[in-house]
């Protein structure tokens, strides 16, 4: 089965929505998948009501999640063997959390882009030429945009835009077998 963990900010707005996507996507798809999400920054605020109602208006309820900080106990407990985060602060952070996490932490739109030129998913395949230094600095065309706090308007675009992602990753999912064990990958978070 694999294991995936969506990454945004605060818990309460992509990342539930990412992940409850996914689920969907992959359930539709007959896929085995175990989807969770964490924030990289604790706050005490619950699921963002608005993000509730786009995924509402698309038959997926997120109204129970509870957001939870990304930290070496979710790190460790949900294991993942996919990372999708919603911008490259987050990649930033998740990929200096942990040896090996870079390899298997992507932002969304990377990974999408990546995933479009490959047959099926390969991480291997999707981290040839990859450095963590090409993703250091900020580049906002790699982000997908924080909707909390503005119109319904911008849930629902963020929404369609995590959704193309989640989609095409499910796509790619059928047919992978995930490895028993995860690969030891020796840490530099400079190459």
């Amino acid at each position: 089965m694999m294991r995936v963990l969506v990454v945004c900010t605060a818990n309460v707005c992509r990342s539930p929505m990412g992940a409850a996507l996914l689920r969907h996507h992959c359930a539709e798809l007959g896929i085995d998948v175990q989807v969770t999400s964490a924030g990289t920054q604790r706050h005490d605020l619950p699921v963002d009501p608005v993000a509730v109602a786009v995924m509402a208006e698309q038959g997926l309820d997120i109204s129970a999640h509870h957001p939870r900080p990304l930290d070496m106990a979710v790190l460790d407990a949900d294991g993942a063997d996919l990372v999708i985060v919603m911008t490259r602060d987050h990649l930033r952070t998740v990929a200096t959390s942990a040896p090996g996490l870079f390899r298997r932490s992507f932002t969304a739109k990377e990974l999408a882009g990546r995933l479009t030129v490959l047959e099926g998913f390969d991480l291997d395949w999707l981290n040839e030429g990859r450095t963590s230094r090409d993703l250091m600095g900020d580049d906002p065309s790699d982000d997908i945009a924080d909707p909390y706090g503005q119109s319904l308007r911008l849930h629902r675009e963020c929404a369609t835009e995590i959704d193309g992602v989640m989609r095409l990753v499910a796509k790619k999912f059928a047919g992978y077998e995930p490895p028993s064990a995860p690969t030891a990958v020796p840490f530099d978070p400079i190459s």
